[in-house]
């Protein structure tokens, strides 16, 4: 896969972006949202893309281009697209990891909310699961850091009723998390309803740099919370990606082994 080598500028000379999201408008054009580095989510109109020969075909979701937009308001038109990075994905679980990560920057950021530290962040999940035999971890990391960006990740640095710090995974015990609440202290985990119980292990690698995986046996506590997280803020209508994943694990023959958590 490619890399981005140049630096931000304005619409009219153009800027970085991955495509989220396509869908029709018209009799013959799209509405392409797409992540972009100087101005978060944002959406234009290309023209007719859906013809025959359109110069815009190739504006999929999971690519990336240098865009131009003219015009003002909503819905400015796409005047420039020129591929970045071309990707391939081997695996029929790539393309669903791809639509839950767009999925949830659909639902949770707002267009012309710029935020450059998770253009980045995106461009590096992609980059993890366009990987052969990419671990699925790096997701977790997408959504704590997602949170974080976006002003809703729970604090972690210590105990929300007496200000305990967690520092030693091996003698720290439990703890608990709760979603939108706080980080609780084994001696106060029980003071607050809906707590994701945790070693102290897996807090301190949503704590740190997430650059490396976390233990075997963190990977199903860490994806429990970070979804328990994930759903205070996105309500009560599920996500799409969710659903087909969980299928998709169910057809897959056991022999096959299942995705990691």
């Amino acid at each position: 896969m490619g890399s981005f080598t140049s630096s931000v500028m304005g619409p009219d000379a153009g800027e970085r972006a991955w495509i989220l999201h396509r869908y029709p408008y018209g009799d013959s054009s799209l509405v392409v949202e797409a992540l972009t580095e100087g101005h978060g989510r944002w959406a234009v109109l290309a023209r007719g893309a859906r013809r025959q020969r359109s110069r815009w075909g190739v504006l999929e979701p999971g690519r990336a281009f240098w865009m131009r937009w003219t015009g003002r308001g909503d819905l400015p038109a796409l005047a420039g697209a020129e591929e970045i990075a071309s990707v391939s994905m081997t695996a029929p679980v790539q393309p669903l990891m791809l639509f839950y990560l767009n999925e949830l920057l659909l639902r949770l950021t707002r267009r012309g909310d710029p935020h450059p530290d998770l253009f980045t962040v995106y461009s590096g999940v992609l980059s993890d699961i366009y990987s052969p035999g990419a671990p699925v971890w790096p997701l977790r990391r997408f959504e704590r850091r997602l949170l974080e960006i976006l002003g809703w990740a729970t604090d972690l640095e210590g105990c929300a009723e007496c200000g305990r710090a967690c520092q030693e995974p091996a003698a720290d015990g439990s703890w608990s998390l709760v979603p939108g609440a706080g980080l609780y202290c084994p001696g106060h985990q029980d003071d607050r309803p809906g707590g994701h119980k945790m070693g102290a292990g897996a807090i301190l690698w949503l704590r740190g740099s997430m650059e490396t995986g976390p233990g075997p046996d963190l990977l199903g506590p860490l994806r429990r919370y970070l979804a328990a997280e994930l759903g205070a803020v996105l309500g009560d209508r599920p996500l799409e990606s969710r659903r087909l994943l969980a299928a998709y694990l169910h057809s897959i023959p056991a022999t096959k082994g299942t995705l990691p958590e």
